[in-house]
């Protein structure tokens, strides 16, 4: 998840001076028509996105976020996905809002998930960013050990947050390992999944909010003619992270140094895209 730091600042600096004035309103009244009137920011944001495989499909803004957090008080974000036509998983990611100099900043987090080049993008105000995403990283690792893959739907599920809950994630940040907890219910499943067809969304969270660090997805796929359980790290922050099966790494990521960078080639993006108007 994107949040401040020096470099934004430095951001924040090329958008003018600011002037604050405000009548004074009731306590807890500020906060949720700030939220509400964020929120709807972020719904149009996301609307406006355009994302496009080479090959000609249009990946389908699902309009309902899986769902709205608040972190610390002050960042607020709605995370929302992009379905293949054939209503796969293509893309999640985060349209949020962070606090500088006492303004509200608009940042975009970004992930592919299908393994299908896109076309180029550019993405918010000046100065903005260009995503070409390599596909190389993107495919799916068998889970290890897994069960079979049930014939029914409910059993798919428990088998799904089992197998989530022999992940471990870990975010590290100023030399500090933070250990992230598991949100037990899944942000997303398929709708009228079957055995040759199911897949989930699992969130690792930080102990300070409720917005996601790292997402685990878990897909049933075809091998050998047999349904069995495949894994996707997708990582949803710039902080350097390190997932663990029963004990064993089986993937991380340095700090996203390119964050910054007006061409970003990863399927991992994040930045600022604007002030948001009072």
């Amino acid at each position: 998840m994107f949040r401040t730091l020096g470099v934004v600042l430095m951001i924040g600096s090329a958008w003018g001076s600011i002037t604050v004035a405000q009548d004074p309103t009731p306590p807890g009244k500020e906060t949720t028509e700030r939220s509400e009137r964020l929120f709807q920011r972020f719904d149009q944001t996301a609307k406006e996105l355009e994302f496009q495989s080479q090959a000609g499909e249009i990946y389908q803004w699902q309009q309902t976020p899986l769902f709205r957090f608040s972190s610390e008080g002050n960042v607020f974000g709605s995370v929302f996905v992009w379905m293949t036509p054939k209503k796969h998983l293509a893309l999640i990611g985060t349209i949020g809002s962070i606090p500088i100099n006492q303004r509200d900043y608009e940042f975009v987090e970004l992930h592919l998930l299908q393994p299908t080049p896109i076309v180029p993008m550019t993405i918010g105000n000046a100065p903005r960013k260009r995503w070409t995403p390599e596909v190389d990283q993107l495919e799916l690792k068998p889970v290890p050990s897994a069960p079979s893959v049930a014939t029914d739907g409910g059993k798919r599920l428990v088998q799904m947050r089992g197998i989530a809950r022999q992940f471990k994630a870990e975010m590290i940040h100023n030399s500090q390992t933070n250990h992230l907890r598991l949100l037990p219910q899944p942000l997303f499943r398929y709708d009228d999944s079957t055995a040759e067809f199911d897949g989930a969304l699992f969130a690792f969270v930080w102990d300070n909010g409720t917005d996601p660090e790292l997402l685990l997805r878990l897909d049933v796929q075809q091998r050998d003619g047999n349904s069995v359980w495949m894994f996707q790290a997708v990582r949803f922050t710039w902080r350097q992270l390190r997932l663990s099966h029963k004990g064993e790494t089986v993937w991380q990521a340095d700090e996203f140094l390119n964050r910054d960078t007006a061409e970003q080639r990863t399927p991992y993006l994040t930045g600022l895209t604007g002030v948001i108007a009072e």
